[in-house]
């Protein structure tokens, strides 16, 4: 869904672009709804041949100066096409998460040797890249995920209506993560933590917890629901589930937790930040990029769900500490992770010869 959110911004400022995607996909379908010229095209590793062919007929009808694909995977379609159509076009790949294998063998280097550069999502993702692909260190530049500041935007929204709507008592402070149910995720630890916190703590405090399972990831969902129980928390946390009005729900709160064991960037911290949360986030890989300890957040080691308590104790009782860490985290938002920011500085690389970080 990036690749569509920096589509529509590179349209707003008069680029003619298409958006290439796997027919029958959402993503092709909300590119659709927004108006996005759009093409079906690429196929699975069993239709290789007729995937090139394809893509190569495509880049012969248009002459694009630029090609931009944020999965590698493409690249086994996209450099043959490119050169079956003897397509100039300059070739650019953004990577969204670690390499697990070398990639240093000769056909490796050929496709990756095509690219006029490669953006890595974070530093964590950017060493990932140098560490596995035949990509020279200085080929490989951040350029992190953006999100729209129209779409979260504290005032849009009536905090105290969003909280009764809830069931969140006025006096009450509530604390919240959102995504996916997954292991690693850090839903077993907030839990932890706010088992500790309801325990020890003189303060009203209220937890949500949204987001629901993927594919495959039933039974953790399962877990996560069976522990609240466990630990005799069903009167203060709240499991909605998946939710689409996400700026909506992070609006009542007044601290974000993050506790994810690893993460290549962590694109709700952002979104959490654009809203004017103060941050209780896992200190580690590509969150590092995105909080600064102690000026719009703090950060503890992953997995610790005591350290994990006592930052959201310390923010929950300084309510000073919580304004200027919000205020702090939008202003840095707007500075860096806007999709305005990020397109500008893709502009820079699409439309430059020799361009440095």
């Amino acid at each position: 869904m990036q690749a569509l959110l920096i589509t529509r911004e590179l349209q707003k400022r008069g680029h003619e672009v298409s958006l290439l995607c796997v027919p029958r996909t959402t993503l092709l379908k909300e590119a659709y709804a927004a108006g996005v010229p759009s093409v079906g095209l690429l196929g699975k590793d069993n239709q290789a041949v007729s995937t090139i062919k394809d893509l190569s007929r495509l880049l012969k009808g248009y002459s694009y100066d630029i090609v931009h694909t944020h999965l590698s995977h493409d690249l086994w379609w996209l450099v043959p096409a490119m050169k079956l159509s003897s397509s100039h076009a300059k070739l650019f790949l953004t990577k969204h998460v670690a390499s697990g294998v070398k990639k240093t063998d000769p056909l490796h280097r050929f496709l990756y040797g095509r690219l006029q550069g490669t953006f890595a999502i974070s530093n964590y993702i950017k060493g990932s890249v140098v560490n596995t692909c035949p990509v020279p260190e200085n080929k490989v530049h951040i350029v992190p995920p953006g999100i729209s500041l129209d779409e979260f935007n504290p005032s849009l929204y009536n905090k105290n209506a969003v909280r009764e709507d809830l069931g969140i008592p006025d006096n009450a402070i509530l604390v919240g993560m959102t995504g996916r149910m997954s292991p690693g995720k850090g839903q077993e630890e907030f839990l932890r933590a706010a088992k500790k916190i309801v325990t020890e703590s003189e303060l009203n405090f209220r937890f949500l917890v949204v987001g629901g399972a993927s594919y495959g990831e039933g039974d953790y969902e399962l877990h996560v629901r069976t522990l609240v129980n466990e630990l005799a928390l069903d009167s203060f946390v709240q499991l909605p589930g998946f939710r689409k009005d996400i700026p909506r729900i992070m609006s009542a709160l007044d601290i974000f937790a993050f506790p994810s064991h690893e993460e290549s960037f962590g694109l709700t911290l952002t979104e959490a930040m654009a809203m004017k949360l103060p941050i209780v986030a896992s200190g580690n890989a590509g969150v590092l990029d995105i909080v600064v300890d102690n000026e719009t957040g703090i950060l503890v080691p992953p997995k610790d769900h005591q350290a994990l308590a006592a930052g959201i104790l310390k923010l929950a009782r300084d309510s000073s500490m919580r304004k200027e860490f919000g205020e702090a985290g939008r202003k840095r938002v707007e500075r860096a992770f806007s999709i305005q920011a990020v397109v500008e500085r893709l502009e820079e690389f699409y439309f430059t010869e020799h361009f440095k970080d």
